[in-house]
């Protein structure tokens, strides 16, 4: 094959017909990332350098026969979308074939016409720029960031998803077989949930609004309707920290519906968030009988153990028992769910996890009437913490305590320090 004028679409036909995400084809090229992005972004309008042809013809001119098939059927879907074919008469051709003509009045004819349409369609419904394959390995890489997740800053982990989400997207806007883009929606919807938890830990909370529902819209389309319910339980939880109880409910309970009839992360889930938002609304009578399926679902789980996104642990089971209970005020029983929770996560690098936890506890104690107490430990938690994991989720959790403090506890020493290193988490 001869390639008259290399673009953008040439270069993206080569990299997926090599199965190479766009690192590993820049890599080969021995070029940077942001080159490749910007070729597969301007497409037909990508003017490349003379040098970076010669790369891409001799890289193709070094291709197995495989390769080079799959780099002409990547480009006969795209070729009548051209205005200057990059491969010539064989751009030219694809394009005639794919014009539909009039259809004839003689019956004959029109039946003679639609055999010619419905090759036409077939050989559109078989057209795929992505193979079972690639798709598998585009899931392997979602799936690490899923299992990296719960143990890296946020603003690290939003610089390794975006070269990630951008691929899936990449492939995802042409058309590919319904199996493959139900399973790319699933790899958008997964990265869509740990951009928008990010997100919300850093504080972002317009920005991670949106994502969420960009995710849910990825997940919807997936069909798969656990993830769907994953999407709108974790959605919840931007509520619940950033003052929206009532929409906590309406999402936690949506999830629950959409939910397999069989116990899974995302029933359990849902249901310890309902439970966490009612309590905090004073309902105890509801908050103790969705804590109570949320316990039941848990124990029902295959396996309740683990520290990747998405996972409904026993640990983080006891997470949302101890902001429940704390909000219930049954702070004995708060304490012991604390306790065990903070032991179970010792063995761990999670870092958030058990902060909320320990801010749950200062909260109880300030409730209880040891207010000292109470901000001594938050200004502890966040003193404590790295610096790139003291994001604004922390100072919202801290600043719950302060507000909740009695009136003739805020003048306190310790009140005013933690209000004063709230500020300064929060204008840094």
């Amino acid at each position: 094959m001869i390639v008259y004028r290399w673009t953008g679409i040439e270069s993206k036909a080569l990299r997926q017909a090599m199965l190479l995400s766009v690192e590993k084809f820049a890599t080969t090229l021995k070029i940077s990332t942001r080159t490749v992005t910007n070729w597969e972004i301007q497409g037909a309008e990508a003017r490349l350098r003379p040098t970076s042809r010669e790369l891409l013809d001799n890289t193709l001119t070094a291709a197995t026969p495989e390769i080079r098939a799959r780099f002409e059927r990547a480009l006969a879907g795209v070729g009548s979308q051209r205005h200057e074919p990059g491969l010539g008469s064989y751009s030219r051709q694809t394009a005639a074939e794919n014009r539909l003509l009039p259809v004839p009045c003689h019956q004959s004819d029109l039946v003679t016409a639609f055999d010619r349409i419905r090759l036409v369609v077939d050989q559109t419904l078989s057209k795929c720029t992505v193979t079972s394959a690639r798709v598998d390995l585009m899931w392997e890489r979602v799936a690490d960031r899923i299992q990296s997740y719960t143990t890296t800053p946020p603003a690290t982990a939003l610089a390794a998803i975006a070269p990630d989400l951008l691929e899936v997207q990449t492939i995802a806007v042409e058309r590919q077989p319904a199996s493959l883009q139900a399973r790319l929606s699933e790899s958008s919807a997964a990265l869509g949930l740990l951009t928008a938890d990010a997100l919300m830990k850093l504080g972002e909370i317009g920005r991670a609004n949106y994502w969420y529902g960009t995710a849910t819209a990825a997940a919807d389309d997936s069909l798969n309707r656990q993830l769907q319910a994953t999407a709108r339980a974790q959605h919840s939880m931007l509520h619940y920290y950033y003052g929206g109880l009532t929409k906590t409910i309406v999402l936690a309970r949506a999830a629950q519906d959409l939910a397999p009839s069989k116990a899974c992360d995302a029933s359990a889930l849902a249901a310890a968030a309902e439970a966490r938002a009612l309590a905090r609304l004073g309902d105890h009578h509801g908050a103790e009988q969705a804590m109570n399926k949320a316990r039941q679902l848990t124990d029902a789980l295959p396996n309740n153990s683990g520290d990747e996104a998405f996972k409904f642990t026993a640990k983080r089971m006891l997470l949302y028992l101890s902001g429940t209970l704390t909000y219930l005020r049954q702070t004995t029983r708060a304490r012991r769910a604390q306790d065990e929770a903070l032991s179970l996560y010792r063995s761990t690098p999670v870092v958030i996890d058990p902060a909320l936890i320990q801010l749950d506890a200062a909260l109880g104690y300030a409730m209880s009437g040891s207010a000292a107490d109470g901000c001594q430990l938050a200004e502890h938690v966040l003193n404590g913490l790295p610096v790139e994991h003291r994001t604004r989720i922390i100072s919202t959790r801290a600043l719950d305590l302060v507000k909740a403090l009695p009136a003739e506890h805020r003048a306190l020493p310790s009140a005013k320090s933690l209000r004063e290193l709230i500020h300064t988490e929060t204008t840094a």
